[in-house]
């Protein structure tokens, strides 16, 4: 067991290295008693910013297929937004699960432990380090949207217009639906007259008039039957051709705009970034093992060598053939580092 000396330098590293981290784990030095309604409450937080994160993300759709104009400029408020309540969300995280870790007694006995040592100062650095790459990747989503917005607005209407959906009004279901009813029509009145006529007796000149009739619907049902075909197979044909026209159109369009921009404005999902800003490996997948180690290390008790190293990326080096948002980012990258 470690002496009371060594307990108390503990616990002032763990203060002063958490001070930078909201919700930090200052609150884990309380009691049992406010530690478990600091749960509480933490985990009506976290419902409340998962309602949030999802009110943000409908916010983004919607900005983002609301008009081609307008959207990369709508999504940059909506990229904000989905930051700060993943931010607030990863953060209750954090703090709820070491307020629930540092409760238990493995735990306790863990961290004294040289391995255990060594996580706990590695989660306090790692802690601020994951949460600047969080903000990096938001403010490189940001340029990009910017740039996808710019670019929409040079598109020309032209161009607008054939990415709308198209369709064609096939009228010759009308034919078909005419040939069904006179069969039916026909059908039953032939039946009916020659099986009236067989009950009765009657030669079959004394029912001419409405056996006349019941062929003649038939025979008008066959005639629109072979001229529904036929046109419907006209129509099939303009439809056909019409499409093949308007993807070639399309097609020759969206690689006009990609030669243009680097990339299809009219067509990215939400989101996108054409490229990760870091140059030697990617940033945001790098800040997502850095955020479950921190918060499933207390669980899992991670040998020292199971850590990710802690360095921050190198930055891309800005080219001519990105586009000025993307530059411009960064430039910015490179004077904070």
């Amino acid at each position: 067991m470690a002496s009371e000396g060594e307990w108390a330098r503990w616990r002032g590293d763990m203060r002063s290295s958490a001070r930078g981290v909201e919700n930090s784990a200052a609150n884990i030095e309380q009691s049992s008693a406010r530690a478990a309604a600091a749960s509480d409450r933490t985990a009506e937080n976290s419902t409340r910013t998962a309602r949030a994160s999802e009110d943000t993300a409908r916010s983004a759709r919607s900005a983002a297929t609301a008009s081609w104009v307008s959207a990369g400029f709508a999504a940059v408020s909506a990229i904000q937004n989905a930051r700060a309540a993943r931010a607030a969300e990863e953060q209750t995280a954090i703090t709820q699960s070491m307020a629930a870790q540092e409760q238990t007694h493995q735990f306790a006995m863990w961290r004294q432990t040289e391995e255990g040592k060594q996580y706990v100062a590695w989660r306090n650095q790692a802690i601020p380090l994951a949460q600047l790459l969080r903000d990096r990747q938001t403010q490189w989503q940001l340029a990009w949207a910017q740039a996808i917005g710019n670019a929409q607005d040079s598109v020309s209407a032209q161009e607008l217009e054939h990415m709308k959906p198209h369709t064609v009004q096939v009228r010759s279901g009308r034919l078909k639906i005419a040939a069904v009813i006179l069969f039916i029509l026909g059908g039953l009145g032939l039946i009916t007259t020659l099986a009236g006529a067989s009950m009765t007796r009657v030669t079959v000149l004394g029912v001419a008039g409405p056996l006349l009739l019941a062929l003649l619907m038939l025979a008008v049902a066959v005639y629109l039957t072979v001229n529904g075909k036929r046109r419907r197979q006209e129509e099939q044909t303009g439809i056909t051709w019409m499409n093949t026209e308007l993807r070639s159109i399309v097609a020759a369009e969206a690689a006009q705009r990609v030669a243009r921009f680097g990339f299809d404005p009219l067509a990215v999902p939400q989101g996108y970034t054409g490229f990760a800003w870091g140059a030697t490996f990617d940033p945001s997948a790098y800040a997502d093992q850095l955020m479950w180690m921190i918060i499933n290390g207390p669980v899992n008790f991670p040998e020292p060598d199971e850590l990710p190293a802690l360095v921050m990326p190198d930055v891309l080096a800005p080219n001519p053939a990105f586009r000025p948002e993307v530059n411009a980012a960064l430039a910015d990258f490179q004077q904070q580092s």
